[in-house]
């Protein structure tokens, strides 16, 4: 295998046989060994820079600088083969420099960008290069270019993401989001960064990473299991706290677990979860939901509401709009997963 990743790094392999080094590499412990050998690969480079059949000449060369000097450069001949050899001599010195910067001028010439979107209504599933699995939330991208793997594990996330990461202590993944960093070196966690919300949660389940900033801000957190790290982009302060981590990471199974949360702030997770929009009334946006979805419909869901709190859904077009009704009081009703609601 390190015939044919030194051919894919040289730029000589065929589309099947990069396809079968990357998949390869998805394999348990392969990518410390494809970073091994890229090593070795460009050290090579650097000594095989000047052909071998060069050597020898360039032995002579020396040899004959050297009887050049010791006879005080006597004849005419003598100082113009010094001359043509030195050039020579510089011009082989030059071939290991002028290879390096046209390989990586070459490499950032040809620098392209993957972009994974999931819609809204649905959760998307990618697994990257290095192995990495990432659950993409409706509404929600990431975004690698073509050196993941190779020289960076760097991913842009918009929207809300779940990742599971192998470890690479060589090649930490990097993910960018807004105004935050998250440095990972093996770890599950979720990072929630829409633009339209105000703040940036990051909440881990195992493992352990580093949260950064992306700006001027003095910024460096590492969090343990079961902390939740929540960043205002209004003020810039960056909080930290203990929490169930399954109510902020079980939508990558199909389910939302809902706890306490203002009707303002649920119509948005109902939004995304069933690419449907709506408006609310002002007088009920702060009414506070508990329950959990999992398979249910938009239907199901929104007679639940209607049925325990004084709101009616009406549908307007492609709108639902919940308005107050009055003559209707709220009811506790007892939901198996999370107690009376």
């Amino acid at each position: 295998m390190r015939s044919t990743i030194k051919k894919y790094l040289s730029g000589n392999s065929s589309e099947n046989e990069q396809k079968a080094l990357l998949d390869w590499i998805r394999q348990d412990n392969h990518l410390e060994e494809f970073q091994d050998t890229k090593k070795e690969w460009k050290n090579e480079i650097i000594h095989e820079a000047i052909p071998t059949d060069f050597q020898e000449s360039l032995n002579n060369i020396q040899n004959t600088l050297f009887g050049q000097v010791q006879s005080n450069l006597k004849r005419t001949r003598r100082r113009l083969n010094f001359f043509k050899y030195a050039a020579l001599l510089v011009v082989l010195i030059s071939i290991p420099s002028l290879l390096y910067f046209y390989s990586q001028s070459r490499s950032s010439a040809s620098l392209t960008y993957t972009t994974v979107s999931s819609d809204f209504g649905q959760i998307s599933k990618v697994m990257l290069p290095d192995s990495s699995v990432i659950w993409i939330n409706s509404g929600s991208t990431i975004r690698y270019n073509n050196q993941f793997s190779a020289t960076n594990r760097n991913v842009e996330l918009i929207g809300e993401a779940f990742f599971k990461v192998p470890k690479n202590k060589h090649l930490p993944l990097l993910v960018s989001c807004q105004d935050l960093k998250v440095k990972v070196l093996g770890t599950e966690f979720c990072v929630k960064s829409y633009p339209d919300e105000n703040s940036i949660q990051v909440v881990l389940e195992k493992g352990k990473i580093e949260l950064t900033s992306n700006s001027d801000l003095n910024i460096r957190q590492v969090l343990k299991p079961g902390e939740m790290a929540s960043f205002n982009k209004e003020n810039k302060i960056l909080t930290l706290s203990t929490v169930n981590t399954v109510l902020y990471t079980s939508w990558k199974d199909g389910m939302i677990n809902i706890c306490n949360l203002p009707l303002s702030e649920l119509v948005i997770k109902l939004e995304r979860r069933y690419n449907q929009k709506f408006i609310v009334d002002e007088a009920i946006k702060n009414i506070p939901y508990t329950f959990t979805i999992k398979n249910e419909n938009l239907h199901s869901i929104l007679s639940l509401m209607e049925k325990i709190t004084p709101v009616d859904a009406v549908q307007k077009g492609n709108v639902i709009e919940l308005k107050y009704n009055k003559t209707k009081k709220i009811k506790a009703i007892y939901d198996k997963n999370v107690g009376f609601i």
